[in-house]
């Protein structure tokens, strides 16, 4: 009893005290004796250690309140009062620790912070586990690009239906957004539709940047016959294809020792065009029926497109033509081939392939 006596005796000292490092070692020794005991207390008694803490860590330097959050941000009984003058504290790197993991701040108090401090707050909020709509409405309204960017890859972030239109309004002017956006399984119909047409008007524009606006006829055309290429369900007979064989035998090869062009290739070369077109959706990341369409358009531009997102070369593409036409295709045929393949870059085709994955996503969300 005396020496607990003697403690808080200490305690009221240094509050009293000016000398900082006295408090500072003070608030070390109460902030331990906290978190040693936190299990065991009731909320009367994180009230009273609050009280007490607060005052001590009052305008204290930088380094002993970083500290001090850092401790703080994890337990479930921490002290709300402390935990909200960290939070609230204009130093982002005292309050990234409380922000970021704290359970003890409400809807409230980070709608609060998030209209009043600047982006690194918005940042560290945008990286809690859970994010309410309130909470994204403000982050998606107030965030800079990689706040916006960090809360859209957030799986535990849930939007309203007018924060999940401002983000992919934003994703307009960000690929990478458009690329978070496109991998969450929580986008309504009406925002995939929306982000697939921002994401096929990207692609005829980069396309036609790249390949000159005297073959904009051409870019629109190939763009259009990749869309198709996910969207038809007639014409080609795909969709009743059965390529569980060659499924499974993909994830065999690629689960013992992985797959290279190589292996493509030497598939294509033997007739095995199952097992290549198997391949090459596992590769790309793309439905086994966006690749089979895309080999049997009358076009080349839909295969063009996936060979090259995955850095395939001009041999592989050449021997998918060849087989594609049952004989070595005309020089002229082959000579455009070879024009487009050059100056089609591996970033377009991969953005490309990209919408077409969406696509795929939003034909199916509504089929479902």
């Amino acid at each position: 009893m005396t020496s607990m006596a003697s403690f808080v005796n200490e305690v009221e000292e240094a509050i009293a005290s000016k000398d900082s490092s006295r408090r500072v070692d003070t608030l070390r020794r109460l902030s331990g004796l906290f978190v040693d005991q936190e299990p065991a207390l009731n909320e009367g008694h994180v009230e009273i250690f609050d009280e007490v803490i607060l005052r001590l860590s009052r305008d204290l330097e930088q380094r002993a309140r970083i500290e001090l959050s850092e401790k703080f941000s994890d337990l479930t009984k921490a002290p709300r009062k402390v935990i909200r003058s960290l939070a609230f504290d204009p130093d982002s790197a005292v309050a990234q620790p409380v922000l970021e993991r704290s359970i003890r701040l409400d809807d409230d108090d980070l709608v609060m912070i998030a209209k009043a401090r600047g982006q690194d707050h918005l940042l560290a909020i945008s990286k809690r586990g859970s994010l309410s709509e309130r909470v994204t409405d403000v982050l998606v309204n107030r965030g800079d690009e990689v706040v916006v960017r960090s809360v859209a890859g957030n799986d535990g972030a849930r939007f309203s239906e007018g924060g999940m239109s401002q983000l992919v309004e934003k994703a307009r002017e960000d690929t990478a957004l458009q690329s978070t956006l496109q991998s969450r399984r929580d986008i309504p119909p009406k925002q995939m539709k929306r982000l697939v047409e921002i994401a096929q008007e990207q692609a005829r524009l980069v396309l036609k940047a790249e390949l000159g606006e005297k073959a904009a006829a051409d870019v629109d055309a190939a763009v259009a016959e990749v869309a198709s290429a996910v969207a038809s369900t007639t014409g080609t007979g795909v969709v009743t294809d059965n390529f569980d064989a060659a499924i499974k035998a993909i994830q065999r090869k690629a689960g013992s020792s992985g797959l290279i062009e190589n292996d493509v290739l030497e598939w294509v070369r033997s007739g095995q065009i199952d097992e290549a077109l198997a391949a090459l959706a596992h590769l790309a990341g793309v439905p086994i029926q966006v690749v089979a369409r895309a080999y049997r358009s009358p076009h080349y531009d839909p295969l063009l497109f996936i060979l090259r997102s995955v850095k395939f070369g001009w041999g592989t593409f050449k021997a998918f033509l060849t087989v594609k036409a049952g004989r070595a295709p005309p020089p002229e045929i082959l000579r455009g081939a070879f024009e487009a393949f050059q100056q089609l870059s591996v970033q377009t085709a991969q953005r490309v392939v990209r919408f077409t994955a969406a696509r795929e996503r939003a034909t199916q969300t509504d089929a479902a």
